[in-house]
């Protein structure tokens, strides 16, 4: 079996639920469908027994239709008796048993228009069509939809938006590497045109502003997704867009349906199983199947089943493992609240000291565990990431145990300040759930190329002068998740995540090319003048304990000071800062010995702060004269 067969394979786990040895035999097999240009798409039609005129659900794939023999999707399997619709499942023009027709100028959108008028044709068909499907099969579905057929009377695309993004290849401008050599397996041949536009540009522009159109959406929609899923932080965006511009008789007919799932395809996490990773969720299971039926029948078959009161928005509280509803269009909580990086690996609600520095290897990149990935040799969801914490070539920042439950919703972003010993690096984030027991389980990840600190154009495109600090900004996807009481908030912060993110070689030089790796010490500033954070949407107290108090007494001498201040303690303080009254850092350094020097400071009373390298802190008042 060939790569394309193997990941065509476990792409098809995507669309079963129910398992079976029995095979189903289409009504209909391997029948052409005319299209509009002369050519025709194969396509496989189940009809229950005792259809004379039913309506139909049509499932368009470029992972054969001959998969859908192993039984259908929505728990069906091979029963397709016990329920009452028609499925026609087409394979995608070039691909399978559709490979034949002519691939010039592809418009898979009218390729789904005919189908539908040839399915409306039919003796067989009543007058109304659901489309269903995930990920590239919920992505031909928005295109179907911005043809407006009359037969289509609605859609649930899974794990899908419609655009075609700079940022969905370039996260944070850096290649998503794995996923994109997924995609070229499976036949989609995107690597020369990806590879050809590293940076943003019109024909980004172009592609992004033709692909995406919640304007011209006429229909009813369920749109589906999983927190775990790559494509979650653009599904949030494009269903907010949806319900503010689709047509106005169907704005309030556009429903989302968000679990802890994963986007499936790779493993044996799904869409609607219970597993997802190293975390199970019984009360998820299967509900995406449970609300599809509910829409489908409403919609097709005139249902009384009240599904027209259901709230727009469903979603699961990830933590808490709890399900909610909302009427809003935009779950995301407005108001944020900040942690500050610290000495001594903390997260703080107040402004750190000092820095921290780690060593990027690129010849040895920090390894992904888990995450929000798409290839057959990645774990897929979440997984432990304490595995991580052996390594040198990364920092760890986390707050004290939570002394009640910190919930947020939205994106969470960090505005961190870096300075580097090479032009270029990238700054790998992962956030975690500290449980009591130290497992490290992900949350959500994200990364950013220094390079591209200021924008994804040529022109934006600027390197680092070693040892210059810069501040950078480090989006993370639309999350929703609460810590428990007892638990930690903990971050990574590393300068890779392989293989699912290319390795950045640190040199400066053209990305993506054959180049010798390059070593950089990367480091993280987290004092008074260079404030790196976390920023946490959510309505939550003090997130953090305050600098950890000292029981160790500190004498300074003499105060008032002129030329030196010297500091007589039992404690094992290695550095200090000095302070203003107005919090600006003018003074910093290793403490070495006793002798501090104040000869530079002006006259006027400092706060000097003493740091050990566990991070506990102890203040001190002093004048200088």
């Amino acid at each position: 079996m060939n790569a394309l067969s193997i990941t065509a394979t476990l792409a098809f786990a995507l669309t079963i639920t129910a398992h079976s040895y029995a095979q189903l035999t289409p009504a209909y097999d391997d029948i052409m469908i005319p299209m509009s240009d002369g050519e025709a798409l194969a396509a496989d039609v189940y009809i229950p027994s005792g259809c004379t005129s039913c309506e139909a659900i049509l499932v368009q794939t470029p992972y054969n239709k001959e998969m859908f023999e192993a039984g259908l999707p929505l728990g069906i399997g091979t029963n397709l008796d016990a329920q009452p619709y028609i499925w026609v499942v087409v394979d995608w023009r070039g691909f399978y048993g559709s490979n034949g027709a002519d691939m010039t100028d592809v418009d898979r959108g009218q390729d789904g228009y005919d189908v539908c008028d040839w399915i409306s044709a039919q003796s067989w068909h009543g007058s109304q069509i659901g489309t269903w499907g995930p990920s590239a099969l919920g992505n031909i579905q928005y295109q179907l939809i911005g043809k407006h057929h009359p037969n289509h009377t609605c859609a649930v695309p899974i794990v899908s938006d419609p655009q075609f993004s700079y940022t969905s290849y370039f996260y944070g401008g850096v290649l998503e590497e794995a996923r994109l050599q997924q995609l070229d397996a499976l036949g989609y041949g995107l690597s020369p045109i990806v590879m050809a536009n590293t940076y943003y540009s019109n024909i980004w522009q172009f592609a992004e502003t033709s692909t995406y159109f919640p304007n011209q959406i006429e229909i009813p929609t369920l749109q589906i997704g999983g927190w775990y899923d790559h494509n979650i932080d653009e599904m949030m965006t494009f269903y907010k867009e949806s319900r503010n511009e689709a047509l106005l008789s169907v704005r309030d007919e556009q429903w989302l349906l968000i679990g802890p799932w994963v986007h499936g395809g790779t493993g044996i996490a799904f869409v609607g199983s219970s597993i997802q990773g190293e975390l199970t969720y019984p009360n998820a299971a299967l509900v995406n199947n449970d609300m599809a039926w509910d829409f489908f029948d409403y919609y097709l078959l005139d249902s009384a089943n009240s599904w027209n009161t259901t709230a727009p928005i469903t979603y699961y509280e990830l933590g808490n493992n709890m399900w909610h509803t909302s009427t809003a269009d935009d779950i995301a909580i407005a108001n944020t609240e900040d942690l500050f990086l610290n000495p001594g690996n903390q997260l703080s609600s107040q402004t750190g000291i000092f820095s921290s520095t780690f060593t990027s290897d690129p010849a040895n990149p920090t390894p992904t565990i888990g995450g929000a990935t798409l290839h057959p040799t990645l774990d897929q969801g979440p997984y432990d990431q304490s595995a991580l914490d052996t390594r040198s070539d990364l920092l760890t920042f986390e707050t004290d145990a939570l002394t009640q439950d910190v919930s947020t919703t939205g994106r969470i972003s960090l505005t961190l300040y870096v300075s580097a010993t090479q032009p270029d690096c990238d700054i790998a984030v992962r956030l975690v759930d500290q449980y009591p027991n130290g497992d490290d389980m992900l949350i959500t990840d994200g990364i950013k190329r220094m390079r591209f600190r200021n924008g994804y154009t040529t022109s934006d495109e600027s390197f680092m002068t070693p040892g210059q600090v810069y501040q950078v900004e480090v989006d993370l996807p639309f999350t929703n998740y609460t810590w428990l009481t007892g638990h930690k908030i903990k971050i990574y912060l590393s300068g890779n995540n392989a293989i699912r993110w290319d390795v950045n070689m640190q040199d400066g030089g053209t990305m993506y090319t054959s180049t010798t790796p390059i070593s950089s010490d990367l480091t993280i500033h987290h004092d008074a003048a260079y404030p790196s954070r976390i920023t946490i949407p959510g309505n939550n107290p003090v997130l953090a304990v305050n600098e950890k108090p000292m029981t160790i007494p500190v004498e300074i001498y003499p105060n008032p000071a002129q030329e030196e201040l010297m500091v007589k303690t039992e404690g094992q303080f290695e550095r200090y800062v000095i302070q203003d009254m107005s919090g600006r850092t003018v003074a910093a350094g290793k403490l070495s010995g006793t002798k501090i020097s104040v000869a530079s400071l002006q006259s006027g009373m400092y706060l000097l702060k003493l740091a050990d390298e566990a991070g506990n802190v102890q203040e001190k008042k002093f004048v200088k004269n």
